[in-house]
């Protein structure tokens, strides 16, 4: 089966990350590591990362697979990024209040990703939802919404969930809020990407 497009680029991605210094960046972040790879977790789940070519598979279940483009794209990006550690802000913030790339379609696709389907999936179903956040490792906090709580996306970078339920007006709605000093340790394009991998591994926790 030939490659995507997708795939080809994170394979890219993967050979430029493991060209790079892995023992420096495994002892910057403090991760586990053994002649073979660099292992850390994202989204609650283990990752390793092939000193080899930079492949990324994920322990699921048990068993090591192929990483999801968004989660594998996340783990270079922020394990590259050239401010190092991150220092955050502990200020949330919208996405598109960040001063990068903000216009056209790009916005324009992040905020229609924050209604249905992911949304509509757990409307009525808010006891669900708080149990796939457990299964993230994320803790529940108080704030605007239903619910609320912190994702740790790696457990130095994380996410705010707020989620509100559908009423007679609105529907469902689920909203990620973004610490201010995020775009200094993740790019613009790759923040969609974990975007994306924070809600398919949502939806993956409900099953």
């Amino acid at each position: 089966m030939r490659p995507s497009n997708y795939d080809l680029q994170a394979q890219a991605a993967g050979r430029s990350f493991a060209a790079q210094d892995l023992d420096a960046i495994a002892a910057r972040f403090a991760l586990r590591r053994d002649e073979t790879y660099l292992y850390l977790e994202l989204l609650h789940e283990p990752l390793r990362l092939s000193r080899t070519d930079g492949a990324a598979e994920r322990q699921h279940d048990g068993v090591w697979m192929p990483a999801p483009f968004g989660a594998a794209m996340t783990a270079y990006d922020l394990l590259s990024n050239p401010n190092g550690f991150p220092v955050l802000a502990g200020q949330w913030c919208s996405h598109d209040s960040f001063n990068a790339v903000q216009a056209g379609t790009l916005q324009g696709q992040l905020k229609a990703s924050v209604t249905p389907p992911a949304a509509q999936h757990f409307s009525g179903r808010i006891d669900r939802l708080r149990q796939a956040v457990a299964r993230l490792g994320g803790t529940p906090t108080d704030g605007p919404g239903d619910f609320s709580a912190v994702l740790p996306v790696l457990p130095f970078f994380p996410v705010l969930l707020r989620f509100w339920e559908q009423d007679d007006e609105f529907p469902a709605q689920l909203q990620f809020l973004w610490d201010r000093n995020s775009m200094r340790y993740l790019t613009y394009e790759t923040s969609f990407y974990t975007h994306g991998a924070i809600l398919d591994r949502l939806l993956e926790a409900d099953m």
